[in-house]
């Protein structure tokens, strides 16, 4: 979430404010990440070999990283979106 408050925040002084998007994909990047990693994993540390354990490996890891993808990205959304209206909730304008 910390992240994509950041993000969101230099958009904002960027004045873009087109931020949600940003937002979510900054966090489901993370996603990315754990499934890039996963294939790291299988390829150079596992001893795995056959159609079976291949397709289950990689469709358990697709299944975990898009719901991590899903969880991150409503989280990050959240938070700056709490962010922003508590930013623009303390401007004045007279």
């Amino acid at each position: 979430m910390c992240v994509t408050v950041v993000c969101t925040y230099f958009l904002l002084n960027a004045e873009d404010y087109q931020w949600q998007w940003t937002s979510f994909l900054a966090a489901v990047s993370t996603s990315g990440y754990v499934y890039v990693y996963a294939t790291y994993y299988f390829i150079y540390k596992t001893k795995m070999y056959g159609f079976f354990q291949t397709s289950f490996y990689f469709g358990y890891m697709a299944l975990f990283s898009v719901t991590l993808g899903l969880m991150c990205g409503t989280i990050g959304y959240l938070g700056t979106n709490k962010f922003v209206l508590k930013i623009y909730s303390t401007v004045k304008i007279d």
